[in-house]
C-alpha cells in the first residue's frame, strides 16, 4: 500500500516543474507582446493586446491590424553618419576658400566650361553651404526620435540654407527680430524698434563684407535644385517619423500626402515640399505637426474614408496652442489650407477667419519684404517666404471672390520674386491619384498618360492673373472706389490680352482646338480662370450688346474647357475655383436660356449644372452656387422668357430697357456676381431693401450687380 504512495511522490516533483515551466512559457508569450500597438488601436488611442497577426479589438471591430515599426536604428545611424560626413566636408571646404582666395578667384573668372566650380561638384549639402552667406551661423538639427546615446559626437550637422539666426543689422528698416529670433514687421509709424540705429548698423555690416562674393542666380538655382534632390532621401524617414510623433499609421500620411502633393499643391503651392519633408524628417522651423494634420484633413475629402472628422478634431486642438505662439512660417501654412477646406465645405465665416489670421501672421513675418538684400536668409529661406506671399495673395484673391468682399492683401513683391529659383518640379511628371476613392473617370489612373507638371510656371503665371483680378474687384465692383468707365474697360482689356500673349504656350489651350486628353488640372483651372476673368471685366457693361457678346464667348470657352475636364478626370473633384468658375458662365448664358424657354435644357447651361451638382460632393460648397441658379430659373416670369432684352447697340445709352414688375419694381434677370449673395426674389434694384437696417456702403460687401448702374443710368460717361 505505499508503494503507490511512493510512486505518487515521486511523480509529484516532476509534475510540478511542467507546471511551472508551462506558466513561465506563457508569461514569456504574454511579455513579447508587450509595448506592441498596432496602428488602428493607435488611432482609437485604446490598450492593444499586441497578438498577432491580430489583436483582439480588431478582431472584435472586423478591423485588418497593422503593426508600423520605426525606422531601423542602423538606417538612422546610416543618416546620421551621412550628415556628419557632410558637415566636415563644409568645414574644410571654408577652410580652403578662407586659405587661397587667389585661386577661387581665378576658377570663377575662368571662361572654359570645363573648370567646375565647387557648388556644381560638391554633394548636395555642400553646395547649400557654398551659396549660403558666410554670417550665417550653423545650427545642429538633431532627428527626432533619435536616442542621444546614437547621435556621433553628441551632434548632428545643421539643415543647410534654413538658417534662424539673422543679424538683426542686416534686416531692412521695417524689419526686425523679435525675443525668438523671428523675424517681425513694423511700419515706419511704429514705436517699438529703432530704425536709424540698426541702419547704421546696415552700413557698416556691408561694408565689411564686401568683398565676399555674393553667389549668382545661377548658383543659387543649382543649389536649390540641389536641395529638392536631396529632399527625396529624407521621405521614408520623414514618413516614420511623423507616424511617430502623431500616431497616424504611416501608411495614412504618405497616401494623403500623395493626393495633397497632387491635387491640391500644384494650383496654390501653400507649403514648399523640399523644406517641409526634409525639416519632418529632422525637427526643422518649417514643420510642425498642425501643417501636417492640416494637410492630411485637406487631402481627406478627396478619400472615401471616415477619418477626415478625427483629423479635423486634432487640428482644432493644435490650432488653440499654435495662435497663442508667435507667429511661424508653418502656422501660416496650415491657416490658409485650413480656410481652403472651411471654404470648400460650406463654412464661409470660419473660411474667412482662417485667412484673415495667416494674412496677418505672413505680414508680422513681413513676408513682403522678401528680397535677397536680407542677409541672414539663406536661399531656402527666401524661397519659401517669396512661394507664402504669393500664395497668401493669390488665395486672397480667390476667396474674395465668393464672398463678395474687398481683398485684404494689397501689397506687392517686386515682379521679379515670381521668378522662383527652385522649378524642380516643373518638368516632373503629373498623374492622377486617387488612393482608396472610387475612380469613375474615363481615363483611369493606369492609363492616363503621364504629362509635364508645369506646376511652377502654372502658379507663378496665375498670380500674376490674380494682380489683374484684383484691380478688377477694386476698380469695377467696389462700391466706395470704382470708376466704371470704357477706359477703365480698355486698360484691363489690354493687360488681360498682354498677359495671355505673354503666358507660356504650354498653359495655353485654344478652347476650339483641345487635345483628347485633358492636362493637369491645375492647367485648365488657370485657363477657366482667365475666361472668368474676361467675364467679370465685361460685366458692367452688358447692357452694350459688343461686351456682352465678349462675354457669351468667353462662356462657351469655360464649357469647352470643363467637357475637356469631365472626359478626363470626371467633375466629382472639381475644386472651389473651378465651380466659382464654372457659375460665371452660367450667369452669362442664363438670360439666352430663359429668353429662349430652353431653361435647364439649354446646352451649355445643363453643362454647367451637371457640373456644379456633380461637384458638390466634395465641395458642398457648391450647392449655394446651384440653387442660386436653379431659383432663379425657377423664378422667371413667362413675359420675361418670351421677351428679348434690348441692347444698346454702338457705345449709345440711348434707348436702354428696362423691364416693370408690379409696382414699378425693376427686375433683374441676371444672378450675383458673387454667390455668397443670396437675395430673396424677386431682384431688386434697392439692395438694402433685404439688408435691414445695415448700410450697404459701410460695408465691404462688392456689387454684385454693377450692370444695373448702366442701365440706371448712374456711371461716368464713356471717353
Amino acid at each position: 500500500m505505499e508503494m503507490p504512495d511512493n510512486a505518487a511522490s515521486s511523480r509529484r516533483p516532476s509534475q510540478i516543474d511542467n507546471a511551472n515551466r508551462r506558466s513561465a512559457r506563457s508569461r514569456t508569450e504574454n511579455r513579447q507582446y508587450r509595448g506592441l500597438t498596432c496602428a488602428n488601436c493607435r488611432v482609437r488611442k485604446v490598450r492593444c493586446g499586441g497578438g498577432q497577426p491580430t489583436c483582439k479589438t480588431c478582431e472584435i471591430y472586423n478591423d485588418e491590424c497593422r503593426y508600423d515599426k520605426a525606422p531601423p536604428m542602423s538606417q538612422v545611424m546610416a543618416m546620421a553618419k551621412r550628415l556628419q560626413e557632410a558637415e566636415d566636408t563644409i568645414v574644410s571646404l571654408r577652410a580652403q576658400r578662407s586659405t587661397s582666395p587667389c585661386e577661387d578667384t581665378r576658377s570663377r573668372s575662368s571662361p572654359s566650361p570645363q573648370i567646375a566650380t565647387p557648388l556644381a561638384t560638391a554633394p548636395p549639402s555642400v553646395a547649400f553651404a557654398a551659396a549660403r552667406p558666410a554670417t550665417t551661423p550653423l545650427a545642429p538639427v538633431i532627428p527626432m526620435g533619435v536616442p542621444a546615446a546614437s547621435q556621433p559626437n553628441d551632434q548632428l550637422t545643421e539643415v543647410p540654407m534654413a538658417s534662424s539666426g539673422v543679424s538683426k543689422q542686416a534686416l531692412p528698416p521695417d524689419l526686425s527680430l523679435d525675443e525668438n529670433g523671428e523675424i517681425q514687421y513694423y511700419g515706419p509709424t511704429s514705436a517699438v524698434h529703432d530704425p536709424l540705429q540698426r541702419q547704421q548698423g546696415t552700413v557698416t555690416i556691408q561694408a565689411s563684407s564686401a568683398g565676399s562674393r555674393n553667389p549668382s542666380r545661377t548658383d543659387i538655382r543649382s543649389a536649390l535644385m540641389a536641395y529638392a534632390e536631396e529632399s527625396k532621401i529624407w521621405e521614408e524617414f520623414a514618413l516614420g517619423n511623423a507616424s511617430l510623433q502623431t500616431g497616424i499609421p504611416r501608411q495614412i500620411i504618405a497616401k494623403l500626402l500623395h493626393v495633397h502633393w497632387t491635387w491640391v499643391s500644384p494650383m496654390f503651392m501653400y507649403v514648399y515640399r523640399p523644406a517641409f519633408i526634409r525639416d519632418m524628417a529632422t525637427g526643422g522651423r518649417y514643420y510642425s505637426e498642425l501643417l501636417l494634420t492640416v494637410i492630411c484633413a485637406h487631402a481627406a475629402k478627396y478619400q472615401d474614408g471616415n477619418y477626415a472628422d478625427f483629423l479635423l478634431a486634432r487640428v482644432r486642438r493644435l490650432l488653440g496652442t499654435a495662435i497663442q505662439e508667435p507667429s511661424s512660417i508653418p502656422t501660416v501654412q496650415a491657416l490658409l489650407q485650413l480656410s481652403a477646406r472651411e471654404l470648400a465645405s460650406g463654412s464661409i465665416s470660419q473660411a474667412w477667419v482662417y485667412s484673415g489670421i495667416a494674412f496677418r501672421m505672413a505680414s508680422d513675418l513681413g513676408l513682403q519684404h522678401s528680397s535677397p538684400g536680407i542677409k541672414g536668409l539663406g536661399p531656402v529661406d527666401l524661397e519659401i517666404r517669396k512661394r507664402l506671399f504669393w500664395s497668401c495673395y493669390f488665395w486672397d484673391k480667390a476667396i474674395s471672390l465668393y464672398t463678395g468682399r474687398l481683398p485684404a492683401v494689397t501689397e506687392l513683391l517686386h515682379d521679379s520674386s515670381l521668378d522662383l529659383l527652385d522649378d524642380s518640379m516643373e518638368l516632373g511628371m503629373w498623374a492622377p491619384y486617387y488612393g482608396d476613392s472610387l475612380n469613375f473617370t474615363t481615363l483611369s489612373q493606369t492609363h492616363y498618360p503621364p504629362r509635364t507638371s508645369y506646376a511652377v510656371s502654372c502658379f507663378s503665371n496665375s498670380c500674376k492673373l490674380s494682380i489683374i483680378v484684383n484691380d478688377i474687384i477694386v476698380q469695377l465692383y467696389s462700391r466706395r472706389s470704382r470708376t466704371i468707365t470704357e477706359s477703365a474697360l480698355r486698360d484691363i482689356k489690354a493687360r488681360l490680352d498682354d498677359w495671355r500673349a505673354e503666358s507660356p504656350a504650354h498653359l495655353q489651350y485654344d478652347p476650339d482646338a483641345l487635345p483628347i486628353v485633358c492636362p493637369p488640372p491645375h492647367i485648365i483651372s488657370q485657363n477657366l480662370l482667365y475666361y472668368t476673368t474676361v467675364i467679370l471685366a465685361h460685366r458692367p457693361f452688358w447692357p452694350l450688346a459688343t461686351y456682352y457678346e465678349v462675354c457669351i464667348a468667353a462662356a462657351h470657352s469655360i464649357e469647352k474647357l470643363v467637357l475637356l475636364l469631365e472626359s478626363t478626370f470626371g467633375l466629382e473633384n472639381i475644386t472651389y475655383l473651378m465651380g466659382y468658375c464654372i457659375y460665371t458662365g452660367a450667369s452669362v448664358v442664363l438670360e439666352d436660356a430663359q429668353s429662349s424657354n430652353q431653361g435647364v435644357a439649354h446646352p451649355v447651361l445643363s453643362t454647367f449644372l451637371r457640373a456644379l451638382n456633380a461637384g458638390m460632393r466634395r465641395c458642398p460648397l457648391l450647392e449655394r452656387s446651384l440653387n442660386i441658379i436653379i431659383k432663379r430659373l425657377s423664378h422667371a416670369s413667362p413675359d420675361r422668357q418670351n421677351m428679348p432684352t434690348t441692347r444698346i447697340e454702338g457705345g449709345s445709352r440711348d434707348g436702354v430697357q428696362t423691364s416693370g414688375g408690379a409696382g414699378g419694381v425693376h427686375m433683374n434677370p441676371y444672378i450675383p456676381a458673387f454667390p455668397y449673395l443670396d437675395p430673396p426674389m424677386p431682384f431688386d434694384v434697392n439692395m438694402d431693401a433685404y439688408l435691414g437696417d445695415n448700410n450697404i456702403n459701410s460695408m465691404d460687401v462688392l456689387d454684385c450687380f454693377p450692370e444695373m448702374q448702366l442701365e440706371a443710368g448712374d456711371i461716368l460717361p464713356f471717353f
